[in-house]
């Protein structure tokens, strides 16, 4: 009688060791829906938040005056913003990201967070990181218009002059100017033509650099120059009234960053050196009243960055910034799962104790029985 009692408790024992068990697992699982739950309500109510147009705050719209460029039967306003140096990711040309507000039949606003870098081009203060480009679905467009942070709630307008296309000399776009930043004007290039078109500089360039990558985009890979081109380059030269050793040291300095970051071999880096060498070994000196230049100073220019201080240094530290934010995120919905997993790892310890307490005292009191 005594066996069958004590088998009857152990079986008991059991029994509600393994409900225990099963009641701690189906709360361990509870707690992670309730978690995801929880997560996926507060991914919802961020999407919400940042696709609702009216929670965009007006400080970080830029505008653009459409009477005065005087375009006709378009249906959408589309802007284009990009660093300058080509630098980053930015929406594509008149993609959905890109598409104006209408304010009036006059104004039409596009809020730079649509470009994903928002933070980065408030940051950017006074610096002239930027482009932009105001277009319309009619196949017309403004020419590129130099933007800094400072542009921010300011109005492009058309000044009425024609620029040529830097990239298709066949093609003129409309001048455009900020109304309360002139620094910040048609952006300053050498065009497919050779001819200089613009009056604001980008940050991380100047005359001399503007040359110098003219001069590397037309000598080939094996030396061999464009000559339709480059027998321009005492021209341009002149108009932007540089020294060709200035312009040499900056060639070096290039060439030398791009062997160094393995983006074009010392073999095509000499060979596109000596060429360029004897180019404007040939030319004069505007800054000496147009003296001849000696070829001794031009083979021995130093490798010189001529490029204005750009800004480089605030991008970084906002990837780095956004960076940091995701990882906290991600590391912060871990723990949370680990934590439920850790309670659950812990009832299911004291339950198989339990059990194995109980089992022994059966036992024990078993033999003593019997004996």
């Amino acid at each position: 009688m005594f066996k069958k009692v004590m088998s009857l408790a152990l079986a008991s024992t059991l029994v509600l060791s393994a409900g225990a068990f099963a009641a701690s697992a189906a709360e361990a699982e509870d707690a992670v829906a309730a978690n995801d739950e929880s997560a996926v309500a507060a991914d919802d109510s961020s999407a919400v938040a940042a696709g609702d147009e009216s929670q965009v705050g007006a400080g970080t719209k830029i505008y653009f005056d459409v009477k005065s460029a005087g375009w006709k039967n378009f249906e959408k306003i589309y802007c284009h913003v990009w660093r300058a140096d080509g630098t980053g990711k930015w929406p594509s040309w008149q993609t959905k990201k890109e598409l104006c507000k209408k304010e009036s039949d006059d104004l039409y606003s596009y809020d730079i967070t649509k470009t994903g870098n928002a933070e980065e081009i408030q940051n950017a203060g006074s610096k002239n990181l930027y482009c932009v480009i105001f277009s319309a679905d009619t196949q017309v467009q403004i020419y590129n218009t130099i933007m800094n942070g400072n542009c921010i709630g300011d109005t492009v307008y058309v000044t009425g002059n024609k620029i040529e296309n830097p990239k298709d000399s066949n093609k003129t776009d409309t001048e455009a100017a900020w109304k309360n930043h002139p620094e910040c004007g048609p952006q300053k290039v050498i065009t497919s033509t050779s001819k200089v078109v613009g009056t604001a500089l980008a940050d991380g360039t100047t005359d001399v650099t503007l040359l110098a990558d003219y001069l590397l985009d037309y000598v080939s890979d094996e030396g061999v120059a464009d000559t339709s081109k480059t027998d321009k380059t005492q021209d341009l030269i002149n108009q932007l009234k540089i020294s060709p050793v200035a312009v040499m040291s900056n060639v070096n300095f290039k060439l030398e960053g791009f062997v160094k970051e393995e983006t074009m071999t010392q073999d095509v880096a000499n060979k596109k050196k000596a060429t360029i060498e004897g180019i404007l070994g040939n030319c004069t000196d505007p800054t000496k009243g147009g003296e001849k230049v000696n070829k001794d100073e031009i083979n021995n220019a130093e490798a010189k960055n001529d490029a204005a201080e750009s800004n480089g240094g605030s991008s970084n530290s906002g990837s780095s910034s956004n960076g940091s934010s995701s990882n906290g995120s991600s590391n912060g919905s871990s723990s949370g799962s680990n934590s439920v997993q850790s309670g659950q790892e812990t009832t299911i310890f004291f339950v198989f104790a339990g059990v194995m307490v109980a089992a022994a005292g059966v036992f024990f009191l078993v033999r003593r029985r019997e004996n």
